[in-house]
């Protein structure tokens, strides 16, 4: 069998190349950028092991902005849309995209009101992997219209980790075990629950309960680098980012599953801290 068709697994074994992996990468060609068979197989390996815990099912996209060109980095894995930059975000093959935290940032394309499947008004996660250390007040990725319907990640500010999972109230905090932005941080709310649950690099957090919370979907996009809040890029960060995920709840044993699939793709390119 052609080896553009096959992958390595462990024991020296074969298997084909997933048909979403395959779907991305022509979307990736068809946007102008390339993926070498080296990456495939990385990302072929992600894939497997997202599909393996179930996490894959649960989340509703993924950009991986530690690509090995802008094409490549601005296509989603899941939904195939493409990013579009705005005020010249840097990109760093095989690292990230930084953002100045003044104008620049990412429009995704999604908008979670409708295009998130397990993401809804009473369910949703969000995760980012920052891979520079950085205090600040500014998002990493979110979309708004109001407190009540939003969604954003704050990695650090100060010795907390934060964000919002439609708070009525603003944003909850999670103080951090250890106080370093870096990593996989992901950020959930399951069922219409007053309780939000933080994950530092695939470690739960302490809750934060008795949240005061609405029900309904961002109907604007996200952005990476800020929070859109309906239409209007606001809380920039100047921060390094090499990944972020969106979708629904996943549950301990997934989050642990996921942070390890997430760390093994950047530490194959290199990107990991």
């Amino acid at each position: 069998m052609p080896v553009a068709f096959l992958n390595r697994v462990r024991g020296g074994a074969s298997r084909a190349f997933d048909a979403d992996v395959l779907a991305w990468e022509a979307t990736v060609i068809a946007a102008g950028g390339s993926v070498s068979l080296a990456r495939r197989v990385v990302v072929d390996q992600f894939v497997f092991s997202e599909k393996a815990s179930g996490a894959w099912m649960l989340t509703d996209d993924y950009w991986a902005l530690w690509a090995e060109n802008a094409p490549q980095a601005l296509v989603s894995l899941k939904q195939k849309r493409t990013a579009t930059p705005v005020n010249t975000p840097a990109f760093t093959a095989d690292r990230h995209y930084t953002f100045d935290g003044a104008t620049s940032y990412l429009n995704t394309g999604f908008i979670p009101g409708s295009h998130g499947i397990n993401y809804t008004g009473t369910s949703q996660r969000i995760a980012a992997y920052e891979r520079t250390n950085l205090s600040a007040s500014g998002a990493v990725a979110g979309t708004r219209i109001g407190t009540s319907s939003s969604i954003s990640i704050i990695p650090r500010n100060g010795t907390a980790f934060s964000g919002s999972t439609n708070n009525s109230a603003g944003s909850v905090s999670f103080t951090l075990s250890v106080v370093d932005s870096r990593g996989l941080k992901a950020l959930s709310r399951a069922g219409g629950g007053t309780t939000a649950l933080g994950y530092d690099r695939g470690v739960r957090l302490t809750d934060a309960t008795g949240l005061t919370v609405g029900s309904s979907a961002p109907a604007v996009a996200l952005s990476i680098g800020c929070i859109n809040s309906n239409g209007t890029p606001i809380s920039l960060r100047a921060a390094s980012v090499g990944f972020v995920a969106i979708g629904g709840p996943l549950s301990d044993a997934q989050e642990l599953a996921q942070y390890s699939a997430v760390q093994a793709w950047a530490t194959s390119v290199g990107a990991n801290v």
